[in-house]
């Protein structure tokens, strides 16, 4: 099928999933790819369903393999979005899905959608580690597989900041409030490695670049003056309450610093926003 702007869209679902799923996933495809303010239209979409988590698993760790990919592990998100082979490309896994509320699902297709939109080329998932950045990431405990890692997160944190204020400001913010609260809704997992690593000056830059996944949007969406957006920043703080004041603050600080970059593309944007958090003395 294809929308209106013209992209070419492949639905791919294992015989297995539910054609009332289907469905619904196709219908709050093409609600984002309805908008007109679009960043740009890629010619070809794919929306690969999975029924279980573990054949998306198996599909994964074969496409890394076979394409040499280095990145985290993303077999746990509610869905995801790459573009490794050149175009982009959707994966939801049904079984990832089972008892998510509705409006949580439809704010996690409409996100992943965002970013095919947005971030539908190799170039936002090939990430270039400069010798600068490199003797940075040496000097306070990052080498370059830590560093990878920590870039990795950080590159997550600013897309999902891009996608988050876009199809808020274009009239599908409630589903993704719906989604933030969702993601902080239990924190305690980020708890525990917390408490395991905050005395290794390396990982707890790691540990940063994560928590900004979902600080960076909500203080895109204060500055924007989106409604709500305050709220959920105040709840950003009670749950993460475990970090130091400091902490806290020095996050929020290095957030709106990465929002204000006046870069011309992705990568560069990606390096500064690496330098900041690596430099800021109080994280």
């Amino acid at each position: 099928m294809s929308c209106r702007m013209g992209t070419q869209i492949q639905m791919v679902a294992q015989e297995e999933v539910d054609e009332s799923f289907l469905i619904q996933v196709r219908a709050w495809v093409n609600k984002v790819l309805e908008i007109e303010e679009v960043p740009s239209s890629p010619p070809y979409l794919s929306v690969l369903i999975w029924k279980t988590t573990e054949k998306y698993h198996d599909f994964y760790q074969r496409e890394k393999k076979e394409l040499g990919v280095v990145t985290g592990e993303e077999t746990d998100f509610l869905a995801t979005h790459d573009a490794w082979r050149g175009y982009p490309r959707i994966h939801i896994c049904q079984e990832r899905l089972i008892g998510i509320d509705g409006t949580i699902v439809q704010g996690v297709i409409h996100h992943e959608t965002g970013h095919a939109l947005h971030h539908g080329a190799p170039e936002f998932y090939t990430f270039r580690f400069s010798n600068r950045l490199q003797e940075a990431g040496r000097f306070c405990g990052l080498d370059l597989p830590l560093l990878q890692q920590c870039v990795y997160l950080l590159s997550v944190a600013i897309k999902d900041q891009d996608v988050t204020l876009w199809l808020a400001k274009n009239g599908l913010g409630s589903s993704q409030l719906a989604l933030l609260d969702y993601l902080l809704s239990d924190t305690e997992e980020e708890h525990q490695i917390w408490e395991r690593i905050q005395e290794f000056h390396g990982l707890r830059k790691i540990a940063f670049a994560a928590f900004l996944k979902t600080l960076l949007p909500i203080e895109a969406m204060i500055s924007a003056g989106l409604e709500g957006a305050q709220r959920f920043k105040d709840q950003w703080d009670e749950v993460y309450g475990w970090l130091s004041d400091a902490e806290r603050k020095g996050l929020s600080l290095l957030a709106r610093s990465i929002m204000k970059l006046e870069v011309k593309t992705f990568q560069e944007r990606l390096e500064q926003a690496a330098f900041q958090l690596i430099n800021k003395t109080c994280l």
